[in-house]
Order: structure tokens, then sequence, then C-alpha cells
């Protein structure tokens, strides 16, 4: 398994972290933030992190702020720290209601030579996605929102085909009661990719690092690895009102001792 981090765990550093997170916002000043400028400020932050990867939140990549030259200088970037764009992710729209947007969403993760795009969909969505996903080459991983165990995941990732899985989201699961070991257990191999994210309580939405709350980081890594899981384990840790990089350093080799490397 190889480490990234979701760039959406900085969704409020555009709003300096004034302890609660307006997405919208958030999502609206990140939009009119030069794509490359962004970028290098996250890469470098997280350079102490050795990571294997990293997943572009959409907002960040936003394919009307993409050009040719600017997608060649991320790559190189990344290539320069021997990285690679492991996902791309956000939410997928209706490809009936607006082909072009969710179009656009595939051909930025194709330029970016991501495998994959993780991201929350509604249940009408997963079943058009076949010619989308088979053209590029590119599978779609379901991230649970509001679920409450496997069951519920399992039933929209079941309406897709096989570019269809699970992107499973640790942190959201917890903080619907749901019990992520268990989990991963009856997920199995419809499980593309992995959120690692942990939550202080059942009911919270507020990110801590890795460890911290009540995740069973440690089951969840002996799981996936029972199940044959080999993918990507990618460290999300979205904060109201700090920087969350020292966050995710931690989080990053809390996962690297759990996996022994």
């Amino acid at each position: 398994m190889r480490i990234s981090c979701v760039t959406a765990s900085y969704v409020a550093d555009v709003l300096n972290y004034p302890g609660q997170i307006d997405w919208s916002l958030a999502t609206e000043r990140i939009l009119n933030t030069p794509v490359l400028d962004m970028i290098d400020d996250l890469l470098d932050r997280l350079s102490p992190a050795r990571l294997d990867g990293i997943e572009f939140w959409y907002p960040h990549i936003s394919p009307g702020n993409l050009t040719p030259a600017c997608v060649s200088e991320i790559r190189k970037r990344l290539a320069m720290l021997n990285m690679t764009c492991c996902a791309c992710a956000g939410g997928i729209g209706d490809p009936e209601e607006d082909p072009n947007a969710v179009e656009e969403l595939f051909q930025v993760a194709r330029l970016l030579e991501a495998p994959l795009i993780a991201g929350h969909m509604s249940e009408q969505v997963a079943p058009q996605l076949a010619r989308l996903c088979s053209n590029y080459g590119i599978a779609v991983a379901y991230e649970n929102a509001l679920e409450t165990d496997a069951a519920e995941i399992l039933r929209i990732v079941r309406l897709g085909d096989e570019w269809v899985g699970a992107n499973l989201d640790t942190g959201n699961l917890a903080s619907q009661g749901g019990d992520p070991v268990q989990a991963v257990r009856e997920l199995g191999p419809r499980i593309m990719h992995v959120h690692l994210k942990d939550v202080p309580e059942v009911g919270s939405h507020d990110c801590v690092a890795l460890g911290e709350g009540i995740v069973d980081v440690a089951g969840v890594i002996r799981e996936l690895r029972g199940c044959g899981y080999d993918g990507w384990l990618s460290v999300e840790v979205e904060t109201a009102d700090h920087d969350p990089t020292d966050d995710i350093i931690a989080s990053v080799d809390t996962v690297r001792r759990l996996l022994g490397t």
C-alpha cells in the first residue's frame, strides 16, 4: 500500500482557519487562486511527509483553470518529487443533466494520469458512468458520506459495473456510528481506494490526526491487508481552526509505522 494526502485537507487555508469551514466560500476563493502557486505551496508544506502521491481535490485543479502548460508543470513538479497523482477527488454530477461538466472531470484526471476519481455521487449517477470510465480508462470510487455500514455503501456501488467501486472514508463512517474495520471486511474486493480519516467522536465532522480519534486505524490496515488490498491510503485531515500540516505528517508517520515501512 502507498500513502498519499487529499488536498481537500487544506480547504480552510484560503479562509485563514476561522474555526468553521464554509465550503462554498472556500471553493470560490480557491478557484480564484493561481493554480501553480497553490500547488507549489501545498507540495512544499507536505514535503516532510515524503508522500508517494497526492490526491488533488477538484477545486485545486478546476477544469476551468487548467491549461496544457499548467498540467505539464504539475506533472513535472510531481516527477521531481517522485510522486504521482493517485486520484482526483470531488463530487460527480449527473451525466444526463450536465454531460460536459462530468466529462471534464474525467479529462482532468486523464491529463494528470490519475487512474481513479474518488467522490460522492447520487445513486442515479453510478449506472451512467460505464461509457466515461471505459473511454478514459479511469475508475470511479464511491465515497461514503451518511452511510452507517458497508451494506449501504454496496447498494450504490453495485449499481455500477466493474469500473465502479468503493472509496472507504473511515472518518465519515465513524462519524455516522459505523465500524470502519467491519466495513473493510464486508466491502473486501469492492474497495478501490481509501481515505484514512479520524474524528474525535460519533457525530463530529472535525478531523484529528490518525490515532487521536475513534477510528481503529491499526484494525483498518490489518483488515485491508487481509482482504488483499494493495492500493492507496490517502490521508485526509480537514481542519477548521489550524493548518493541518503537522497533523498530516503525524498521520503519515502513524501509517508508515503500522505498515512497517
